[in-house]
């Protein structure tokens, strides 16, 4: 696994580095949930003060979906307020924030892709949270990054727990079903990673989207992954309903930016596959 170092290590506090993204980062002061708990404030004070970071990238997250909709409570404490607090560090040692959402920010009912400047209007509980945390970090900060991406897939064996990783953990079945009426971006988490830390180094402040080029569906992006598998499964198309969940359907994740651009969700799938699975 390639990873990605530019920073000084006493320059950065990275909170969630032990997740899918956090893999693909090799510099920092590397924090997870038990060296570093992001809803206890005087916590979260303290560890800026002893390093007196220049830059907070804040990846801890309750990213389950369905968790957030059983437990809001949980998914605010961890998403809202987590990240106040954090916000509140910055503030306080004047640090750069740099605070990763989520394209389910969004309605899902646009005729075509997110750009930056369309208004939020999350559905489910997860996305209430992440953009409770977007309006924290913006109402409180002015050198700021909100990263929002989709779909991300990474970590290899044992950190990818999204879609593709089930998607590899089937293929010697002889059909695999995956919905073809909810749409998105495919993200690799090293490419994510890689831009993000560009932004960074060039001091930009703002909402970027940062996904691997073109949207697909679920069906699309499991047959993707099949076919560079080699593996002859059948991938069947069905519609959402076909999995009846207590999570909201968000039918369109997919965004596009206006500042960055990645290469092609097929050429990066490829990669991930071939290099962290095969």
């Amino acid at each position: 696994m390639k990873e990605i170092s530019f920073f000084d290590q006493d320059k950065v506090l990275i909170t969630g580095a032990r997740g899918m993204a956090g893999s693909y980062l090799n510099f920092g002061i590397k924090t997870d949930r038990e060296s570093l708990d992001v809803t206890d404030l005087k916590m979260v004070l303290d560890a800026g003060r002893k390093h007196k970071p220049k830059v907070i990238i804040h990846l801890a997250a309750q990213t389950d979906m369905d968790k957030c909709e059983n437990d809001p409570d949980h998914a605010y404490k961890i998403n809202a307020i987590g990240t106040y607090n954090m916000a509140e560090l910055a503030k306080e040692i004047g640090a750069k924030m740099v605070y990763v959402s989520t394209g389910g920010v969004f309605d899902g009912k646009k005729d075509g892709l997110y750009g930056e400047d369309d208004t939020p209007n999350p559905q489910t509980y997860y996305g209430r949270s992440k953009y409770l945390g977007e309006l924290i970090v913006r109402g409180m900060l002015n050198d700021y990054i909100i990263a929002r991406t989709c779909w991300l897939f990474g970590g290899g064996p044992g950190k990818d727990k999204k879609f593709i990783s089930k998607i590899i953990s089937q293929f010697e079945k002889a059909e695999i079903k995956a919905v073809d009426d909810q749409f998105g971006s495919p993200t690799f988490a090293k490419d994510f990673i890689k831009t993000l830390c560009g932004l960074i180094k060039d001091g930009k402040t703002g909402i970027f989207h940062i996904v691997n080029g073109g949207a697909c569906s679920r069906f699309e992006e499991a047959k993707e992954a099949v076919k560079i598998l080699g593996a002859k499964t059948k991938i069947t198309p069905v519609s959402s309903d076909s999995f009846p969940e207590k999570t909201p359907v968000i039918f369109n994740q997919g965004l596009i930016s206006r500042a960055v651009s990645l290469r092609p969700w097929q050429e990066a799938l490829r990669e991930y596959i071939e290099k962290e699975w095969k």
